[in-house]
C-alpha cells in the first residue's frame, strides 16, 4: 500500500481544513432566506383502513407497525396518522408505518 497517496491524492493535494480565508466575527450575510412560495404535501390515503380505524376509537387495540407493536387506547384518527394511548402517553402513528391492527379482547 502507496501510504503517500490518499485516495490517489498524494499529500500536497490534501485540502486543508479551516475557512477559506480569514473571518473576523463582522462579517454580515448578504443572501437573503429563500422561502418555497407554492409547497404540496402529499400523502397516500386509504379510505376503508382509515374507515375502520375510526370504528374502532375509544377501544383498546394492538397496532403492529415496521418497528414492532404497541398496545393501548385508539385516541383519535387523522388523515396521515392516529393517536394511541399508551400507559398515559400519546403515541402518533403514521398510518404508512401500519401493517395491521387488532381488537385487544376483554379490555376497554
Amino acid at each position: 500500500m502507496n501510504r503517500s497517496t490518499y485516495y490517489g491524492y498524494s499529500y500536497a493535494y490534501v485540502p486543508a481544513s479551516g475557512p477559506a480565508y480569514p473571518q473576523t466575527g463582522n462579517e454580515q450575510r448578504s443572501e437573503s432566506a429563500v422561502i418555497p412560495q407554492n409547497l404540496t404535501y402529499v400523502t397516500k390515503v386509504e379510505p376503508v383502513f382509515t374507515q375502520h380505524l375510526v370504528q374502532h376509537k375509544g377501544m383498546a387495540v394492538s397496532i403492529t407497525t415496521t418497528v414492532g407493536k404497541l398496545e393501548g387506547i385508539l385516541d383519535d384518527v387523522f388523515i396521515d396518522h392516529v393517536t394511541l394511548l399508551v400507559n398515559g402517553k400519546k403515541h402518533h402513528i403514521r398510518l404508512g408505518e401500519i401493517v395491521y391492527f387488532e381488537k385487544r379482547e376483554g379490555k376497554k
